[in-house]
């Protein structure tokens, strides 16, 4: 516990520093978030693996972990901060200097709307970039963003917001085979299940994150086992 509070205070003071030096270049969302846990900190027996997202992963984090209990040291780092915000790398470099994982499977492209596509690609190389240097060990996974629905009807695709989620995927999915990084197919997964989205249509009840669980958990023994 004090190894995380003291993370969680150099976060802060990284938070602080950096806001006053932004300029223009960062484009903030009304409420910013980060939440970091890391679960059996303190053992090294068990392979260990860190969830790189937003709230879709704090979402399925749970069933995950359970998922994996015995076999794997769970952690995760799920924030707001858009890719190229330098917060975002800050943040994730501290969690990477503190442990050594095995698995760091990266789930990300629900926020930073006001970024263009070609932003969110520079900000995909410079995290791929990241990992490079500061876990040449871990085996990356990448996950791709899962769809959005229309809140006032679940059984539709939000025709715009789902629009740039597909472009997004396919930024991806492109930088991803470059580097010959394995994709976790979330966004079929859930596709074609409205039933596993929550009312606002980003978001998902128990029975889809059940399901992006028990895949995400899959997929990393598949990882750690070869």
């Amino acid at each position: 516990m004090q190894k995380l509070c003291w993370v969680k205070t150099i976060i802060v003071l990284l938070w602080a520093g950096s806001i006053a030096s932004y300029g223009q270049d960062v484009k903030l969302e009304e409420i910013e978030w980060t939440d970091i846990w890391v679960m059996n900190a303190k053992e090294t027996e068990n392979p260990r693996v860190l969830l790189v997202g937003d709230s879709i992963v704090k979402g399925y984090y749970g069933a995950l972990e359970q998922g994996l209990s015995g076999q794997a040291a769970c952690a995760r780092y799920a924030t707001s901060l858009f890719l190229s915000n330098p917060d975002y790398l800050a943040e994730l470099t501290l969690l990477l200097k503190r442990y050594d994982f095995d698995v760091v499977h990266i789930n990300n492209g629900l926020h930073g709307w006001d970024y263009s596509e070609e932003e969110y690609r520079k900000g995909l190389q410079g995290l791929l970039a990241l990992m490079e240097r500061e876990a040449p060990r871990a085996k990356i996974v990448w996950a791709n963003t899962t769809p959005v629905r229309s809140s006032q009807d679940l059984s539709q695709l939000d025709a715009a917001q789902n629009d740039r989620v597909i472009e997004r995927n396919k930024i991806a999915a492109e930088i991803m085979d470059a580097k010959e990084i394995p994709v976790n197919d979330l966004y079929g997964l859930v596709q074609n299940h409205p039933e596993y989205f929550a009312k606002d249509g980003v978001h998902f009840n128990a029975t889809g994150q059940a399901a992006q669980a028990k895949q995400v958990a899959e997929y990393v023994k598949r990882v750690l086992g070869g």
